[in-house]
């Protein structure tokens, strides 16, 4: 072999289309190239853009490292090693005489690479021959101890010494959010090049959120991005998200000038499909019925091979970036998933194979089993593994499979399922759903029909407990209603249809439709009673207890209640029981039988701490809080707050758990910490939001409203209390709408005290007079002796309390808030019981005590702030000699004393203390004068 004069760079040409994104890419495989790593493969599924990022970074090396010899070796054409060592070759520069035999060109081509040094060789596209190529590479890496290799693929070499840096999607905007993300860029670049001088579309936000959607659509996958930007000039943004439901027709001819197989999306995976053995094939098809990430466990069912096949076929389809690595699920496992190109190529090939009705019932029969069981286990325990086993299923579609039901619906119910479930995106369990009524809904006569609808009904029954746990509320709705509907034309299993009457009328009850839930209800309690079927029973009956309890129907509540328990207690279910004793707890509370109703909380959380409900201990631990707080006892208020946030934070209960939420925001409200109570409610709407309980985000709106308008934000508190309003009236029940009207007292009275400062005296009298009228409203009986709504519900109550407090320190009497200790922000104006405002802002250390004993109340009642803890509250980094501190601490408690707090302090051997029974507010509006003298 005659040596020549080889190139230093060869074929490192930049196409003409910019290089966007992958910055962080780019630096991660410098990285491994700069610390000594000899043989680095990028890896990755089809259109990834595998050669671009390794021609620019090569071009950036070569630039970079003007001493050394960069090579681009294109591989594509090669179908044997031969060809790809005469590749190789006419890359670096060496001529190989013709006939040599294989063995002799690896060898001879290593020592041409082993006499450039320092080098780096790309091999592009090596995975259809990799089982050839592999030997030989590994070869040339041990003779050229100097030269760097970088090879694309599809599969990982698995020589040793390789590193292999996987690449995926280009980053995405968040859901709901146009930002400029890496895709977004990418896609508005190409789509500006194709349309050369043709008009550009208008700008601004709605086109950017559209391109947003149709990126995370595309699942950031560079070549379905520059395809489908080729197509916007004829199609549009929103004409592609149209026919995403084909994408692989959708992305066909746009792509003029690339090779073939990556000309369209469709031809980019039939290359990876031609490359697989049948065996491969027929797994990667079996998969295509998988509508999100899916077990180990699920696909051995679905290939329906034994397990150590099928973790073979799923280890060689995740190798050659078929299957990808998806997130554990909330219950642990590893789960895999197909990208949705991939998975589109893989079901028509099911369907040519016939055998995709056979993958289907596989795929139905295992979720159903398994979703049945891990609900019945959490009715029985309530136990968080038992609800992340059925999330594990739901969880990651939300994330990475938007719209995919549209691409995947089948039969008659295509069109009418379609935005529904796509919107829910409920899972696999929803998706079998869904599989049965497309089976009945297309043609399948007499049993066989019936058993699909029968089969549906079961699989969103199983589904129910984390759709009513962590939402989106009423995500089945639309298919019980269809499967209901079948169901009566078909007279299918009553005890199917009596659960699955059951099961909507609580998701229409979550929704606000009480009238619907309770007409559904009513239909399956008395199935229920004429199947015998009691266990079933007892807990419909507990159910319309609950929605009685909601519509404010105290005695029908009470009757379902006991009548719940005495079912519970005769079927021997505890959960259950403590359920109900729960349930009469907060009927009492409700009637303000305080001591009734904290019996009650208490024997129903330790029904649940006994048996490790951690979901029934939080609920009922927020609601003996709230309890707590109405009855003056802050301290204990917070300890159950905090402690049923804990637990339903580790169950993932988020509905539960923002209402805890809003009820602790509501106490730091109470106590004048208006950041945290704004963090608090803010978090809490957003998780309302997040699962789709209207009723709920509307109340949590309304503190949110109230603390923000406390901060005197009022623009911001207007625009969360005006969507409340309007959608608390929609709903109409009574106290809501007016807990909406007491939440923007809370705005007339920043209107007032904004007035006031400005010496606008009329104002101001009138926005008191505003919030006044709002509290006697609320707490005056209606027509005919009703009861008021300040009567009817503890979330009037609670922000009544806080305005009326807020309306005394503005200087309108209100004496409900004489017999409590009202302190402004840093304690710079307090009233004492039964006294007048003072003014503290010069009284520093008398402040600053003060402020410590209220905090000190708060955290440790009773318990009292020695000397040495006073003297650094009040006089902070001064250094004062013990006597003189002692008697500063002295002057400055005759201070509060002489303001009316004598009664309440109090001195003992650990120091001073607030009388742990004197109530302590703080409210965010000081008075409308100050009070008396200065330090």
């Amino acid at each position: 072999m005659a040596e020549v004069a080889r190139p230093r760079r060869q074929h490192l040409a930049l196409p003409a289309s910019r290089f966007i994104g992958r910055e962080g890419e780019l630096a991660g495989l410098a990285e491994l190239l700069r610390r000594g790593d000899r043989l680095v493969t990028l890896w990755g599924p089809a259109g990834m853009g595998k050669t671009r990022l390794a021609l620019e970074l090569a071009s950036r090396w070569a630039e970079a490292h003007a001493g050394e010899a960069v090579w681009l070796c294109e591989l594509t054409a090669c179908r044997d090693l031969r060809a790809v060592c005469g590749a190789v070759a006419r890359a670096i520069g060496a001529q190989v005489a013709a006939g040599r035999r294989e063995a002799t060109l690896v060898e001879r081509i290593g020592r041409a690479l082993a006499a450039e040094g320092r080098a780096l060789l790309v091999l592009d596209n090596l995975e259809h021959v990799i089982e050839a190529a592999a030997p030989a590479l590994d070869t040339w890496v041990r003779a050229a101890p100097e030269l760097r290799f970088l090879v694309t693929s599809r599969e990982r070499t698995r020589l040793p010494g390789e590193v292999s840096y996987e690449l995926g999607p280009l980053g995405l905007p968040a859901e709901g959010s146009p930002e400029r993300s890496a895709a977004v860029a990418l896609f508005l670049d190409r789509a500006a090049a194709h349309r050369a001088s043709a008009p550009p579309p208008p700008p601004g936000g709605e086109r950017l959120a559209d391109v947003a959607a149709l990126v995370r659509r595309l699942e950031g996958i560079p070549l379905a991005i520059e395809l489908a930007a080729a197509r916007e000039g004829v199609l549009g943004v929103r004409g592609l998200l149209a026919r995403l439901g084909s994408r692989l027709d959708l992305l066909a001819g746009a792509g003029r000038g690339r090779e073939a197989r990556q000309a369209t999306l469709r031809g980019a995976i039939e290359w990876s499909w031609d490359l697989l053995d049948d065996r491969e094939r027929r797994a990667l098809a079996r998969c295509s019925v998988f509508r999100g990430p899916f077990t180990l466990e699920a696909a051995a069912a679905v290939l329906a091979e034994p397990d150590a096949a099928a973790i073979d076929r799923v280890e060689a389809l995740r190798d050659k970036s078929l299957l990808r690595a998806a997130p554990p699920g909330s219950d642990g496992a590893t789960r895999f998933a197909l990208y949705e190109g991939v998975r589109e190529l893989a079901a028509e090939k099911l369907a040519e194979r016939g055998e995709r009705e056979g993958a289907a019932e596989r795929h139905a029969a295992f979720y159903l089993a398994a979703g049945e069981a891990a609900a019945a286990d959490f009715e029985r325990r309530g136990a968080l593994d038992a609800l992340n086993r059925i999330a594990g299923d739901l969880e990651e579609l939300l994330a990475v499979a938007e719209g995919a039901v549209a691409a995947a619906a089948e039969g008659a119910v295509a069109a009418a399922a379609e935005g529904a479930v796509a919107a829910a995106a409920e899972g696999a369990l929803v998706a079998a759903a869904e599989g049965a009524l497309a089976a009945a809904a297309a043609g399948a006569q007499g049993a066989g029909r019936r058993a699909a609808v029968e089969r549906a009904l079961r699989a969103l029954c199983a589904v129910e407990p984390v759709l009513s746990t962590r939402g989106p509320f009423g995500a089945q709705l639309e298919l019980l209603d269809r499967a209901l509907a079948a169901a009566e034309q078909l007279a299918a299993d009553p005890l199917v249809v009596a659960r699955a009457l059951a099961a909507r009328g609580r998701a229409r009850r979550l929704r606000g439709q009480a009238a619907a839930a309770l007409e559904d209800l009513g239909r399956a309690r008395a199935q229920a009673a004429a199947l015998g079927a009691e266990a079933l029973l007892s807990g419909i009956v507990a159910d319309l207890g609950v929605l009685h309890h909601g519509r404010r129907e105290m005695e029908r509540a009470r009757e379902h209640y006991e009548q719940a328990l005495a079912l519970h207690r005769a079927l021997g279910d505890r959960r259950a029981e403590g359920r109900a004793l729960g349930n009469l707890g907060a009927l009492h509370h409700d009637e303000r039988r305080e001591a009734e109703a904290a019996g009650y909380y208490e024997r129903a959380i330790a029904i649940a701490a006994e048996i490790g409900d951690g979901r029934l201990e939080g609920i009922f631990s927020t609601n003996a809080g709230l309890l707590e707080q109405e009855r003056g006892a802050p301290a204990q208020a917070r300890r159950r707050y905090e402690r049923a946030a804990a637990i339903l934070g580790e169950v993932g209960d988020l509905r539960l758990l923002a209402i805890t939420l809003g009820n602790l925001g509501a106490l730091h409200h109470e106590e004048g910490r208006l950041a945290e109570a704004r963090a608090c409610h803010g978090r809490a709407v957003a998780l309302l939001r997040e699962v789709g309980d209207r009723r709920s985000e509307a109340i949590a709106l309304c503190r949110l409203g109230a603390a923000l308008a406390s901060l005197e934000e009022v623009e911001e508190a207007q625009r969360a209390l005006g969507p409340a309003e309007r959608l608390l009236a929609q709903l109409g029940d009574e106290p809501d709408v007016e807990l909406a009207r007491v939440a923007s007292g809370f705005v007339d009275l920043a209107l007032a005290q904004a007035a006031r400062r400005a010496g606008r005296g009329d104002e101001a009298a009138a926005g008191a007079g505003a919030a006044r009228r709002r509290i006697a409203r609320a707490r005056e009986g209606g027509a005919e002796g009703a009861p008021s709504s300040a009567s009817r519900s503890d979330d009037v109550r609670l922000l009544l309390r806080i305005l009326e407090r807020s309306l005394a320190a503005l200087g309108a009497p209100e004496a409900r808030a004489e017999g409590e200790l009202l302190l402004t922000e840093g304690a710079r104006f307090c009233r004492p019981p039964g006294g007048a405002w003072h003014d503290l802002r010069e009284r520093h250390a008398a402040r600053r005590l003060l402020v410590a004993l209220a905090e000190q109340q708060r955290r440790a009642p009773g318990r009292g702030l020695s000397l040495a803890a006073l003297q650094e509250a009040g006089w902070p980094g001064e250094r004062i000699l013990p006597g003189a501190a002692a008697n500063r601490i002295y002057v400055a408690m005759n201070q509060l004393r002489k303001l009316g707090l004598k009664p309440w302090l109090r001195r003992d051997g650990e120091g001073y203390s607030l009388d742990p029974a004197l109530p302590v507010h703080h409210v965010a509006v000081e008075p409308a004068t100050g009070g008396d003298g200065r330090d």
